[in-house]
């Protein structure tokens, strides 16, 4: 069942929207009024999308939630508005928006722009995905056990087990597929997602610290304001992402 987060500081209307994505048979995670309350509703439970009214409560607006959702957590979301005007669409278009939903709408107005977000997000993805670098041989099935994951060889017959403690990085290719640098100055490419991936790993050792990398914790040798470096290499640290790392260590 598709998971949807509301943002939106007017209750009422906020009621409304819940109540039909229920009755469309979608599954709401929650609601919220404000950009640091989204924040922390997507960090409790992330959704597959966000639906997401411009003008919410607070210093920040539902633009600049629109830019974290499509530059830091690659989450589809649908701006849902009453304005109209140039300046609006302009500011709201530089954010990226899979779907843009006019107030008031109704019932089939919001499942058509539910599927055209999704649409749009999956064609976004496949894009990025093509025009990465992958082997076909690397891409295969994998067997995740309890503490490691076995990985089909470009042979395609045979598989090689990969201790997930190893693991020292891994990197998001167009969301669907993921490669792992693995102790050894080894790494694999399979087909998955972080949000699946995270299910296997070690929750006290991983860390995603941009939408495009999460790392082991335990090969972390120093962190500043916009990277950290792991084992060596430097890799791109998400402001908000910072501030929860601070906070991470601290009971690492």
């Amino acid at each position: 069942m598709l998971k949807i987060l509301i943002v939106e500081d007017e209750l009422l209307i906020a009621e409304d929207i819940r109540m039909q994505l229920i009755h469309l048979g979608y599954e709401v995670t929650g609601q919220a009024v404000s950009y640091m309350e989204a924040i922390e509703c997507i960090m409790d439970d992330l959704p597959d999308l966000v639906m997401v009214d411009i003008n919410i409560a607070g210093n920040k607006d539902g633009i600049e939630l629109g830019k974290f959702l499509h530059e830091e957590a690659e989450i589809p979301f649908i701006y849902l508005t009453s304005h109209s005007d140039k300046n609006t669409v302009a500011r709201a278009k530089e954010t990226q928006p899979d779907a843009y939903l006019l107030k008031p709408f109704k019932p089939e107005s919001l499942f058509t722009s539910i599927e055209i977000a999704l649409s749009n997000a999956s064609k976004r993805s496949r894009e990025v995905l093509n025009s990465s670098p992958l082997e076909t041989s690397d891409l295969g099935e994998e067997l995740f056990l309890k503490d490691c994951l076995f990985v089909k060889e470009k042979d395609g017959t045979s598989f090689i087990k990969i201790k997930l403690e190893e693991i020292v990085y891994i990197n998001s290719i167009g969301g669907n597929y993921l490669t792992l640098y693995v102790l050894g100055d080894n790494k694999h490419i399979i087909r998955s997602t972080f949000k699946s991936m995270q299910q296997y790993l070690p929750e006290q050792d991983f860390f995603q610290t941009h939408k495009s990398y999460m790392v082991n914790l335990k090969f972390l040798e120093r962190f500043s304001q916009d990277k950290v470096t792991i084992k060596g290499i430097d890799l791109p640290l998400s402001k908000y992402r910072r501030e929860i790392l601070v906070t991470k260590m601290r009971t690492y």
